[in-house]
């Protein structure tokens, strides 16, 4: 069966893709390739890592103000528990009046 790499692709169809390019682009032409493909994969990873930063960031924000809320709403209940109820007001019942 043999080793699989990126993309399920054997040993055996690498080789062939390998002597494609090699025949196509030619001795002189490989390293640039490889050199352009390096550069390409190391600038999708550095705009990859530049979102997932992002998303964190973001992340971040949305817990901080979550947690200042919480506080926020913590305190305010804490303070109305200090606060006794104001007393009843007793109303004269209609009933009873004239």
């Amino acid at each position: 069966m043999g080793i699989l790499l990126l993309f399920d692709i054997s040993g055996g169809e690498l080789m062939v893709i390998l002597l494609f390019v090699l025949m196509f682009f030619g001795a002189k032409g490989v390293p640039d390739i490889a050199r352009t493909l390096g550069r390409t994969m190391r600038q999708v990873r550095d705009a990859s890592n530049e979102v997932q930063r992002e998303i964190q960031r973001g992340a971040n924000d949305v817990r901080r103000t979550v947690e200042e809320q919480r506080r926020s709403l913590q305190d305010q209940v804490e303070q109305r528990a200090e606060v006794p109820p104001p007393p009843p007001v007793n109303k004269p019942d209609e009933s009873t009046e004239g």
